[in-house]
This record gives structure tokens, C-alpha cells and sequence, in this order.
């Protein structure tokens, strides 16, 4: 077997254990598995281009907020609560994500390897869509109330995170309607799209309805960008009126007591204890605008003081006898939970990262000319719209939804940067 031969053996093997990852990253308990098909790669793809000898490195934009935010997360650990749980956080949820995003980056050799990974992640969510319907009826749930979650094959029962990983795939799948030509393809995503969008409907989720309606008002934006006018008014109004039989119907969980939130003044002026007890009878709203005051309450003594790296360290901090009936281990935050732990400096380079990876997607798709870099940067640019809004009513910047927000942006990356950039470079030694 020559060297050619071997590489291509490297490179399917690595693309099997990629797409291994990307089935079952939305799946409870399988950690193991995970692992192998994480670090394998990582491994392989060192000793291919050794073999090789034709390593190319070719940056993403990233590696300045990369290296910035890594370091304001190190010099956390000097005043962190639990240096030990930051150093592990800094490992879990900064090195490993980071180190995924760059093996699927470097990982994607074709266009086609890239619409391979993102279809076994279709047929993930189809699974994973199914149970979903299994378990509600199963649980004896309703498709018209809020009487239990369906969490899929992630959270039964809970929802969050099952809504948070459908508005990941929703995107891939609404944008690939548009650029996927074959009639059976566009039925097959149409079909999939209803799928997940149930899915997602059946978690009963607040912050999921809120960041598939900023997805919609966002793609709409886009279609107008690109002078689709008839896509873009039928997108914003089917968001519109699906938005009006949700709230006349009430199938928003916890509607009537959105009305029970105290106004911004009452908020500065009411304290954390009063916020949990005597607003809404809904614990979940109540409670995380009680963690939030108590949060930027501890943040305002000194913006600039770093708590420690960590999602689970904000509880260590604050929680007393006065408050330990409603503060939980996280802010169910997450930009306030990185402006707890990393202050105002490392809020800001947070701030930058994710603002770099926004830019730099919107920028590809404004100017690829190919299908499958406008494909891609349209998905990721909407689907980031999503995750984000997730985030900013929950501490959703980690564990499995990191790792598969990560990946798809390597993907992606290497679609919109990485391949047409060597082509580039192979015409000019030609």
C-alpha cells in the first residue's frame, strides 16, 4: 500500500468517526463513545500529515479571539472559587470544543464530505425526532398543552436542551431547501423540517419558540438581502401568525404569567428574595430573575473581578442561607454567567469571539458565488441567531451542544475558507 493509499484509508476512517460524532453528540449517556470518535480523529489526522508532508495551514479569523479568550479564562484560575473546577472547565469546555472545531476544519477535504456529515445529522434528528414523539406519547403528553416536555433522546421530561439542539438543525435543514436542486432532496428536507419543528414544538420550551422566531425573522432578512421577496414576506408572516395562535391558544408554558414580570424600575429596586418569592408563580421565570439580579448585584462591586472559569461555580459564590432556596449552581445566563466569572475584560473578548464568528460567516455569504458556501453560511449565520438567543435564557455554552455548535462551524469553515482557498493557492502553482 503506498503513501496515497494509506492517506485515503486515514482520511475515510476519520470521516466515519466524524460522522459517528455528529449522529450522536444529541444523545444521553454516550460519553465513551464521544470520546473515541472525538480523539481518534485528532490522532489520525497528526499521523496523516505526517505521512503526507503537505500540511497547509490556512486561518479562519479565529485564532486571535481563540488565543484571547483561552488566556482570560487561564488567569481566571489565580482568583477562581474552585481553581480545580475552572482548570477542569478550561479542559471540557474551551480546549476540547476548540480542538473539534479545528480536526472538523481540517478534517473536510470535499464539498461532499462536508454534505455528509450534515446528513448524518439529519438522520439523527429524525431518530431523534421519533423518540421525541414516542416518549410524549408514551408520557402521556399533549401536542396542544404543556403538560409534559418531550426531550427526545437527551432530556425527557426537561425539554431545554432538546429545543436547543432542534434550532441547530433547523437551519441546515430550511436553507438546504433552497440550494439542494433534486425534487426528492426538497421533499426529503421539507419532510424533515416538519419533523424537528414538532420536535420542537413538543419541548414546550420558551427559549426555543423565541429563538426559532429570531431564526425566521432573521432568514426572511436574508431572503430580502438576496431579493427573494416573495420567500421573505411568506417567512415573516408565517412566523407572524403562527406567533398569534400560539399566544391565543396558550401554548406558550408559563404564558399568563409573562404578564406577572416586574417592570425594569421594580427590578433595580426589589431584592433577589423578593423577586423569588413574591413575583410569578412560575419558579423557572422567577427564579432565573432572581439569579440574574443576584448576579449582576455581585458583578456591579467589581466589574473587573474574575469569579473563576466555570458555569458551576457562580452557586459556590454566592449561595447563603438567605438566598439558597432559589440560586442554583449556574446563572442560567450565559453572558451574565461569563461576565461572573471572567469580568468585564473577558465579557468583552467573549463578546468579540462570538461577534468574529457571526461577521465572518455574514461576509462568506454575501460573497461566494458557490452554492455550498452560501449553503453553508447562511445556515450557520441563522442557526447562531438561534443558539445565542438560547443562551441568553440559559447556560446552554457547553457540554454536547457546544461540541455540535463547534463542529458545524468547522464544517462550515472549511466549505467557505479552508477548500476554496487551496484551490486558489493549487491554480497559482499551476
Amino acid at each position: 500500500m503506498d503513501i496515497r493509499e494509506k492517506v485515503l484509508w486515514i482520511d475515510n476512517i476519520i470521516l466515519f468517526c466524524l460522522s459517528v460524532l455528529i449522529f450522536v453528540l444529541p444523545i444521553a449517556h454516550t460519553a465513551t463513545i464521544r470520546s473515541f470518535a472525538l480523539f481518534t480523529p485528532a490522532i489520525l489526522l497528526v499521523f496523516r500529515y505526517y505521512l503526507a508532508k503537505d500540511f497547509r495551514w490556512i486561518n479562519t479569523s479565529f485564532e486571535l479571539p481563540f488565543m484571547a479568550f483561552f488566556i482570560s479564562a487561564a488567569a481566571s484560575l489565580m482568583t477562581s472559587v474552585d481553581p480545580h473546577e475552572s482548570l477542569k472547565e478550561i479542559r471540557g469546555e474551551l480546549l476540547t470544543p476548540i480542538l473539534l472545531f479545528y480536526i472538523s476544519y481540517f478534517s473536510v477535504k470535499k464539498d461532499s464530505d462536508g454534505i455528509l456529515l450534515t446528513r448524518i445529522l439529519f438522520i439523527g434528528s429524525l431518530i431523534f425526532g421519533i423518540f421525541s414523539f414516542y416518549d410524549l406519547y408514551n408520557k402521556g403528553g399533549s401536542l396542544f398543552e404543556a403538560t409534559y416536555r418531550a426531550g427526545g433522546l437527551r432530556d425527557p421530561g426537561g425539554g431545554e436542551v432538546a429545543g436547543l439542539y432542534h434550532t441547530m438543525v433547523i437551519p441546515l435543514l430550511f436553507w438546504g431547501m433552497f440550494y439542494f436542486r433534486k425534487v426528492s432532496q426538497r421533499s426529503a428536507l421539507a419532510l424533515l423540517l416538519i419533523i424537528n419543528l414538532i420536535g420542537l414544538h413538543v419541548t414546550f420550551t420558551r427559549a426555543a419558540y423565541l429563538a426559532l422566531a429570531v431564526q425566521a425573522i432573521l432568514a426572511g432578512i436574508l431572503l430580502f438581502r438576496k431579493k427573494r421577496w416573495i420567500s421573505g414576506f411568506v417567512i415573516l408572516i408565517v412566523i407572524f401568525l403562527t406567533g398569534l395562535v400560539y399566544t391565543e391558544n396558550k401554548l406558550i408554558r408559563g404564558q399568563d404569567n409573562l404578564s406577572k414580570i416586574p417592570s425594569l424600575e421594580e427590578y433595580l429596586k426589589i431584592s433577589p428574595e423578593e423577586i423569588a418569592t413574591n413575583y410569578s408563580t412560575d419558579a423557572s421565570l422567577s427564579y432565573r430573575l432572581a439569579i440574574w439580579k443576584t448576579a449582576i448585584e455581585d458583578i456591579s462591586k467589581n466589574p473587573f473581578y474574575p469569579h473563576g472559569y466555570g458555569r458551576f461555580l457562580f452557586g459556590k459564590a454566592v449561595r447563603n442561607d438567605k438566598n439558597k432556596h432559589f440560586i442554583h449552581p449556574q446563572t442560567h445566563n450565559t453572558f451574565i454567567g461569563v461576565f461572573f466569572e471572567l469580568g468585564i475584560q473577558g465579557f468583552l473578548i467573549f463578546l468579540w469571539m462570538i461577534g468574529t464568528f457571526a461577521w465572518v460567516c455574514w461576509r462568506y455569504w454575501v460573497a461566494a458565488k458557490e452554492d455550498m458556501p452560501q449553503y453553508f453560511s447562511a445556515s450557520l449565520i441563522t442557526m447562531m441567531a438561534g443558539y445565542w438567543v438560547n443562551n441568553f435564557l440559559g447556560s446552554f455554552d457547553g457540554d454536547d451542544s457546544k461540541l455540535l455548535f463547534m463542529m458545524l462551524l468547522g464544517i462550515g469553515m472549511a466549505v467557505m475558507r479552508r477548500l476554496p482557498k487551496e484551490n486558489e493557492l493549487l491554480k497559482q502553482r499551476q
